[in-house]
């Protein structure tokens, strides 16, 4: 079939549930600051990048009670500071912590189609730069939405296993896909066997096949179809990635919220009931696309496809099996069929027979150790032993993906104030020697430290096997901050070889050290 230029065919907000609704945005506050960063560290020989907007708490301020807000899954990228804020104010949540005295830093990836690892290195940049920022007593509020929330978990579970020190008191988890995310399956091939026809078919498919949407999914289309649901292999080697950086950081409170219920309320259908009902016949031309809901384990058609137009046909029926009930489970809602349904197709009518399905299972929000997408999760009475999470929130109902509402807006709130340090604290009285920036470095770094008053300093480096490689200070030095480059030489100037180093600060009787890592 040659693709043609039906460009009502299409349902753009398919997968853009990955981040937020797609309601038109009310102009945010203007930002009194944006940070333009790149990732230290590299992900498949690429350097992520990304915007931090800034939004103070005081205007005439500093950044004093850093909460980064990190973005998730943005299906064509145009995701701005307005829709961001917009959204994340809802029920006036961000301007509520900001009359609390607590600055708001929305990151905003370049790609948020693209690796999620690539991406989280885009956050690790920002936190290690938001630190050198506030004072040395302040910490750090994460909170990531959707995809965000798997890029902060392994951000920071990443910077504890390589020791980049996070600051971070509390990472906050909005209804992200923790043990994956799901489109029906049957949509997905819908969207595959009509893409022929549409170029905006076409394009939606397209983002279904970048990284972050293989990563995630639990089922992902296969070409030819195959005979039961998998994910794709992008998912293996990123969980592979995870389990090497001990799955998620320990040193900080994890909380989790949900979207999707925890009484094991399902989304109005039941495994294996037709979704979309799309047929379409007159004398030239016949259509059919119709759409089931996964089967629970039995085998059962997900898509039904026939298009004859004029003389030439082409059909497609995908039947899986061993599958289990996703599509109808209980968890964070995306209206995709609703969507289908108001779509103007170019033939006949299609009919969404139930509006929405489960988009992030409650299970994977709240990272259960169970195979039970209908787990009972009110009537576990140790249900934060069966999670990695230090505490979960809930609702009773299925509620659409990564709405703010007034119960979780209180959630949001209350673990935001959680450990926060609210004396102001005059410049350090001792020596403060600071985290290496960057950290992973290649193939400089620079070392900051802050003096209280003049010392005879020494700046040392020694690598793991105590050995002295390089004096980059030796000499009297003055109050206030100081800063030090190192370019990776030995005390001859030549290169030293990738691994572990310290280093060590000596000011008067003051010795500090600190471990930081080269990647060559």
């Amino acid at each position: 079939m040659k693709r043609g230029k039906s460009t009502t065919f299409i349902f753009l907000s398919l997968i853009s549930g990955f981040i937020f609704s797609n309601a038109e945005a009310q102009p945010g506050p203007v930002p009194h600051d944006t940070i333009f960063v790149t990732a230290s560290i590299p992900f498949e020989g690429q350097y992520g990048t990304g915007m931090a907007y800034v939004c103070l708490a005081d205007p005439l301020g500093t950044l004093d009670n850093p909460v980064i807000a990190v973005e998730g899954f943005d299906l064509d990228n145009s995701m701005d500071w307005d829709e961001l804020y917009d959204h994340l104010n809802t029920e006036d949540l961000l301007e509520t912590l900001r009359a609390e005295g607590f600055d708001v830093v929305i990151l905003d990836f370049t790609d948020a189609t693209d690796y999620v690892q690539l991406n989280s290195f885009v956050l690790v940049e920002l936190i290690e730069q938001v630190q050198s920022m506030i004072l040395p007593n302040r910490t750090i509020a994460v909170a990531g939405a959707s995809m965000g929330g798997l890029c902060a978990r392994y951000a920071l579970a990443y910077m504890e296993t390589y020791g980049i020190d996070h600051r971070v008191r509390n990472f906050i988890s909005f209804d992200a896909p923790h043990e994956g995310a799901n489109i029906p399956l049957g949509v997905q091939y819908w969207l595959d066997f009509f893409s022929g026809l549409s170029d905006s078919a076409a394009d939606i498919l397209s983002r279904l096949n970048r990284p972050a949407a293989r990563q995630m999914l639990v089922y992902h289309y296969t070409d030819p179809a195959g005979a039961t649901g998998q994910s794709d292999p992008l998912r293996a080697e990123m969980l592979a990635d995870f389990a090497v950086v001990g799955e998620y950081p320990e040193n900080l409170r994890k909380v989790a919220i949900a979207n999707g219920s925890g009484s094991m309320l399902s989304q109005g259908f039941g495994p294996g009931d037709q979704i979309i009902q799309y047929e379409y016949a007159d004398i030239l031309t016949t259509i059919t696309g119709n759409v089931w809901a996964v089967p629970d384990a039995a085998e059962h058609t997900v898509f039904d496809g026939y298009i004859r137009i004029v003389i030439l046909p082409t059909s497609e029926t995908v039947d899986v099996s061993g599958t289990k009930p996703y599509d109808s489970a209980p968890g964070g809602w995306r209206g995709s069929m609703a969507d289908m349904d108001s779509t103007e197709a170019p033939f006949g009518d299609i009919i969404a027979l139930f509006d929405h399905h489960c988009f992030i299972p409650t299970v994977s929000a709240l990272a259960l150790d169970t195979e039970d997408l209908f787990y009972d999760i009110d009537g576990d009475v140790s249900l934060l032993s069966h999670t990695p999470f230090d505490m979960v929130y809930y609702p009773g109902s299925n509620q659409d993906h990564v709405s703010i509402t007034a119960e979780n807006r209180e959630w949001f709130i209350d673990e935001v104030r959680m450990g926060v340090t609210d004396d102001r604290v005059p410049p350090p009285q001792d020596v403060v020697l600071h985290q290496n920036y960057p950290n992973p470095f290649n193939p400089l770094t620079t070392i900051r430290f802050d003096m209280p008053r003049s010392a005879h300093v020494k700046l040392r480096i020694y690598n793991v096997k105590g050995e002295l490689v390089s004096t980059l200070v030796d000499q009297q030095m003055t109050e206030g901050r100081q800063e030090i480059i190192w370019n990776a030489g030995d005390s001859r100037g030549r290169k030293v070889s990738s691994g572990v180093y310290f280093y060590r600060l000596t000011a008067g009787d003051i010795v500090q050290t600190k471990k930081m890592i080269l990647l060559r």
